[in-house]
């Protein structure tokens, strides 16, 4: 059976490829995010546009833009010490 096509012929295994990605860059960043599904699809949404791609280099680089300029997302809140 073929993968069903979510959005911007992304894949359900691309979608779960690229939530890892965001997940460990989230998590290692000074950041915490309420919507991680959706962050991931912002992101995957911003690779798609520019012309890039699901791969990992592409999606890391993205997520590494996005968590420079938190306010592009408003889902990421900043990590409080606790």
């Amino acid at each position: 059976m073929e993968d069903q096509v979510l959005f911007d012929f992304a894949t359900r295994k691309d979608f779960e490829v690229c939530r890892v990605i965001v997940a460990g860059r989230v998590e290692s960043s000074a950041y915490r995010c309420e919507d991680l599904d959706d962050l991931t699809r912002q992101i995957m949404q911003i690779s798609y546009s520019i012309g890039g791609s699901y791969d990992v280099n592409t999606i890391t680089s993205v997520t590494r833009c996005v968590l420079d300029h938190p306010a592009m997302a408003p889902s990421l809140k900043q990590k409080t010490a606790a």
